[in-house]
């Protein structure tokens, strides 16, 4: 396999994963909307910062 072949596999690869990951964080985000608009803003901020690593 030569390196130009190698490097466009990879690039294909990235691609994939790129919009795998984009696909669900876009989910997420609809399930963090929801939650949103179900609870309140103090529990909702609670969640984002352990999400976030920022809490415990």
């Amino acid at each position: 396999m030569s390196f130009q072949t190698a490097l466009e596999l990879f690039s294909e690869n990235e691609r994939r994963e790129r919009k795998r990951i984009l696909a669900a964080a876009r989910g997420l985000r609809k399930h963090v909307e929801a939650y949103q608009r179900t609870y309140r803003k103090d529990i909702m901020r609670e969640v984002m910062e352990v999400l976030l690593g920022g809490g415990s």
